[in-house]
């Protein structure tokens, strides 16, 4: 019995020994087949001819090239190549136009099999197009060539606005070429191209590899003043940016990065009264991974000084308010660095203490207008004064000070007037007319066309025209280098001593009313 199941133990054990060497043969053998599987591409070239490729590290290889025109069709022995090694190609030049073929590929060394390919489908339509390549012009445009591709009757550009966004068609064209005018500074753009057949809508190419452009961001209209023993400057969001660098010349008169903000404003309090300091500021965005710089705004100079003596500069005042528009007017000008000065009248006064103060708090001026509106130079000297005296007194319990100047109603003077209002007159140097026609762009117009440094313009606070002008032409005359000031401070500046009863239309230099 002991001897008996010995026996059995040993045969068994020499099975193992058997069954684990078939494994390992076996395995070894579905390895080396399977590193020895070969990658085939294939592709359809400019004559309509599908162009096999694959790789041999062998000259002494055999490769049996095989076609089929069905998935499960018949297999027909293409071609036969040896000798070769590195990138082999192979043509098929018996194909026809809008029909699909299948192809695998056979290595042999001798009579024996080292591997093959799987089975690759080609379409024989046109071939995809190559060479894509865009070019941003004038940076408004794109321009987009690419190769010709044989046969093909015309192109369809498709666009998309991101690299795996919706591409939708944009055009098409008979050239290999083709000009995006519809574009939009600081976007990106993605292009693919398919070569179009003239016979049948089915033979187009694929799409091509993804191309792109990026516009330039432009350059940001930059504001600055000095105000609290700080300069701060300002800008509007420009489409497409992520953030914004700020750029600062030193002592060596060079530009350095002194700030990266998503903000729109930069304030530097590392700046000394009298001293002037100049700021280059440009918008940047993150695409695709690479940071993209938009254009530099041209050199910004602020001096550290409430008003640049140097510079030219304006007043504009506005006359029968506060009323409903005046605080829209107010944060306009806060958001663009500037000042007004504002004749009220004192029977409007109650009903917009809020106006009133907004526009002190941020530096503008309050000037009486009178208490009724009345034609001065009708009035008796008592009347005068009584109507100057009770808009002081309302003005002073609003803000905490008299008016230092006025303005007559519709202008009328008088030698009575003049000598009992008590405070300089003003008048203006531009007249808008807004009373009379409401219309917000000849508002605009009779600003812009006879502006110049020095003048007062008259505008009036209650008109929704005058508000709608006023929020365009703020913003216009900074940008055009005016400093808007008040009276009060253009006189300064201008070197006027202000004279109780004397008008003033314009306060220009070197005293040229």
């Amino acid at each position: 019995m002991v001897r008996k199941r010995t026996l059995s133990s040993s045969f068994i054990g020499v099975l193992y020994s058997i069954l684990f060497v078939f494994v390992c043969v076996v395995l070894m053998d579905f390895t080396s087949y399977a590193e020895s599987i070969l990658q085939l591409r294939a592709h359809v070239e400019d004559n309509q001819s599908v162009c096999l490729l694959w790789e041999s590290g062998n000259t002494d290889s055999t490769f049996e090239i095989y076609r089929r025109v069905e998935s499960n069709g018949t297999e027909v022995l293409l071609a036969t190549l040896s000798g070769q090694s590195g990138t082999v190609k192979c043509y098929d030049h018996n194909v026809t136009m809008g029909k699909t073929y299948y192809y695998r590929i056979v290595q042999k060394l001798g009579d024996q099999l080292e591997g093959g390919s799987e089975l690759v489908k080609v379409k024989v339509v046109l071939p995809t197009p190559v060479n894509c390549k865009t070019k941003v012009i004038n940076k408004s445009r794109v321009r987009l060539t690419w190769k010709k591709v044989g046969n093909a009757y015309s192109y369809t550009i498709y666009r998309s606005q991101k690299s795996n966004g919706i591409f939708r068609e944009l055009a098409t064209t008979k050239d290999n070429s083709y000009v995006d005018y519809n574009v939009s500074r600081g976007h990106n753009y993605y292009y693919r191209i398919v070569a179009n057949h003239r016979k049948n809508k089915a033979w187009q190419s694929e799409k091509s590899q993804t191309v792109s452009a990026h516009l330039n961001m432009v350059a940001p209209v930059v504001l600055g003043s000095y105000t609290k023993k700080k300069i701060k400057l300002t800008w509007k969001k420009i489409p497409g940016a992520d953030s914004y660098y700020v750029y600062k010349k030193n002592s060596k008169g060079k530009f350095e990065l002194v700030k990266r903000t998503s903000k729109l404003h930069y304030i530097d309090s590392k700046v000394k009264r009298g001293k002037s300091y100049t700021y280059k500021i440009l918008a940047i965005d993150k695409v695709d991974g690479v940071i993209m710089k938009g254009d530099a705004c041209a050199p910004y100079t602020v001096k550290a000084l409430e008003v640049d003596p140097n510079k030219k500069m304006i007043a504009l005042t506005y006359d029968d308010g506060p009323g409903m528009y005046t605080e829209d007017i107010v944060r306009c000008l806060k958001d663009n660095q500037a000042k007004a000065t504002f004749f009220v009248l004192g029977c409007n006064i109650e009903g917009y203490k809020s106006a009133m103060r907004a526009a002190d708090k941020i530096g503008c001026e309050i000037g009486n207008h009178t208490y009724n509106h009345p034609m001065l130079h009708r009035l008796s000297a008592e009347e005068i004064k009584k109507e100057i005296d009770d808009t002081d007194k309302k003005i002073e319990k609003v803000v905490g000070s008299k008016a230092t100047l006025m303005r007559p109603p519709g202008g009328a003077l008088s030698s009575t007037v003049e000598q009992n209002v008590g405070k300089p007159i003003i008048m203006w140097s531009i007249d808008t007319r807004d009373w009379e026609h409401r219309n917000a762009n000849r508002v605009i117009s009779s600003v812009m066309n006879h502006v110049q440094d020095g003048d007062i313009v008259l505008m009036h606070d209650i008109y929704q025209s005058t508000r709608d002008a006023s929020l365009v032409l703020i913003p216009r005359l900074r940008r055009e280098g005016y400093q808007l000031v008040t009276v009060s401070e253009l006189a300064q500046y201008r070197g006027y001593s202000l004279e109780k009863g004397k008008k003033y239309n314009r306060l220009r230099k070197n005293g040229n009313q």
